[in-house]
């Protein structure tokens, strides 16, 4: 039976015809990417045999030198995923790491429920997820935890609340604490799944995890039935110094170019059991990058791969090109 979204069942994510889709895919910062709305790079992200794109974008980008770019733009661009037969997760880096959850209520979700997105996004949403905020709350971070995961909660709840009265596909939430503490969701997460009437949410984590192993509580995750997806999984991990970024400062791949992770974590010991579990995830990303060796890409096209994208594309075990499986939802 044809539905009219993706959906969720148990841990697993299901396209609206009917098939279980395991989000194989690649992070697009197409904003960041000055030379968009003129061009994208989505048909040379699209040779990797990805089968989703997480899309960058703002309500406001906060640069005025910025070329402009629209909801139009928006439209043209999602309009592309189906015809290349990407599935694109959209969201909003205005409150990237930002630890005022509240702000989420006050400042997006009037965007993502205001008459001319909501527009566009029902024209595609027999295909589209929507990413609420990338990387919003503190928990592990925060002076108190327990106050701020109880707000996180919270201030989530009123945004589904918000969000369900106009709009049905699935939401993901990403883990507070820039991503990484994913297991908040062993403990609100079937909350929040049951306050959503449509029971569509995908939890997402990001695996920046040089000082802090979440490993363990992806099993905790899956043992407790929920879903779970890795919005973000990268080769390096940036520190911050004095308000400085230090660009590629961990190796989280093994390689020992800069300064190994206190948690001997690899991105690739993580896909590899993402692989096993049938557990999605994006990979950051495609290009345009602070931390050059996090590209797949060195210019943007398929040609230019990077040692890091060609492991992501071409290895035998959890590479995009064996892994990576095409949604049935576009009607193409």
């Amino acid at each position: 039976m044809q539905r009219e979204t993706f959906y969720l069942k148990g841990r697993y994510l299901y396209d609206s015809s009917g098939q279980k889709t395991i989000l194989r895919g690649i992070n697009l910062a197409l904003l960041d990417d000055w030379d968009f709305p003129q061009g994208d790079k989505l048909a040379e992200l699209e040779k990797t045999a990805a089968n989703a794109v997480r899309i960058q974008w703002y309500k406001d980008y906060g640069q005025p030198d910025r070329p402009a770019y629209s909801l139009q733009d928006l439209d043209k661009f999602l309009a592309s995923c189906k015809a290349n037969q990407i599935i694109p997760i959209l969201g909003l880096w205005d409150l990237t790491c930002n630890p005022d959850a509240t702000l989420l209520n006050t400042q997006l979700i009037p965007w993502w429920t205001s008459e001319p997105v909501l527009a566009v996004l029902k024209k595609h949403q027999q295909y589209l997820i929507v990413n609420l905020v990338n990387e919003l709350g503190f928990y592990r971070w925060a002076d108190n935890s327990a106050a701020a995961l109880a707000t996180f909660k919270t201030e989530y709840k009123s945004a589904i609340t918000s969000i369900r009265q106009h709009l049905h596909v699935p939401l993901m939430i990403d883990a507070p604490d820039c991503g990484t503490s994913i297991e908040v969701f062993t403990t609100i997460g079937q909350e929040l799944i049951d306050h959503d009437p449509d029971h569509n949410l995908l939890f997402s984590g990001h695996a920046y995890w040089a000082a802090y192993d979440g490993l363990p509580h992806v099993e905790a995750i899956i043992n407790a039935n929920l879903p779970i997806v890795f919005g973000e999984v990268a080769n390096k991990q940036d520190e911050d110094s004095d308000g400085q970024t230090q660009y590629c400062y961990y190796d989280l791949d093994g390689n020992n170019e800069n300064h190994a992770p206190q948690t001997d974590f690899t991105y690739q010991a993580l896909l590899q059991t993402l692989n096993e579990q049938e557990i999605g995830w994006f990979a950051w990303g495609w290009w345009k990058d602070g931390c050059s060796s996090r590209q797949m890409s060195q210019d943007g096209n398929f040609s230019g791969l990077t040692p890091y994208g060609n492991d992501l594309v071409n290895n035998p075990d959890y590479g995009l090109k064996v892994t990576a499986q095409r949604s049935t939802a576009f009607g193409l």
